[in-house]
């Protein structure tokens, strides 16, 4: 439940954030072709999921995953720099499949289809959220708190995994 709470946020936060940025800059007077730029900005950010794999064998799945939920739910960087929101997100969604993979063995098959119904449904809420007529730094005030529970509820999830390991002997 730690884990499906915490990987619910991803996409949920990813989908309002854009949702929400259109008609707040269209309200500052950006016309379309400067929305899509800024836009845009966030685009590189997303080759950070590349290298998820790489730290996640350093600092562990949940370790990454934590990471890229505290990188994407910072208010400054959630509303100063896409790229550092698209950076996080991109970290946290392959440690967070990732997490799922390992969390479901050997039943892995239904850990995935778990993994791929709460993204999902995340992705569905995004746009909802984004319409409550929240003011745009009102939004991102709660999407930076749902990040901050996703990295409690991960934090939690790493807890009781590793109080529920057997220690190898070395």
């Amino acid at each position: 439940m730690l884990l499906s709470a915490a990987h619910l946020t991803l996409l949920l936060s990813f989908v309002a954030m854009y949702t929400g940025l259109g008609p707040h800059l269209d309200a500052l007077g950006l016309d379309a072709s400067q929305v899509i730029w800024l836009r845009l900005v966030g685009l590189p950010g997303m080759f950070a999921s590349l290298f998820a794999g790489v730290l996640a064998r350093r600092l562990g799945g949940a370790g990454v995953a934590r990471a890229g939920f505290a990188l994407a739910g910072s208010l400054i960087g959630t509303a100063a720099a896409s790229l550092v929101f698209v950076t996080g997100v991109a970290l946290a969604v392959p440690s967070m499949i990732s997490l799922f993979g390992e969390t479901a063995a050997p039943n892995r098959a239904g850990g995935m289809a778990l993994n791929g119904f709460v993204l999902f449904l995340g992705a569905s809420v995004g746009p909802l959220t984004a319409r409550l007529r929240l003011d745009f730094p009102i939004l991102l005030v709660a999407l930076a708190a749902l990040m901050g529970v996703a990295v409690a509820s991960l934090t939690g999830f790493a807890r009781l995994t590793r109080a529920n390991t057997p220690e190898v002997p070395a």
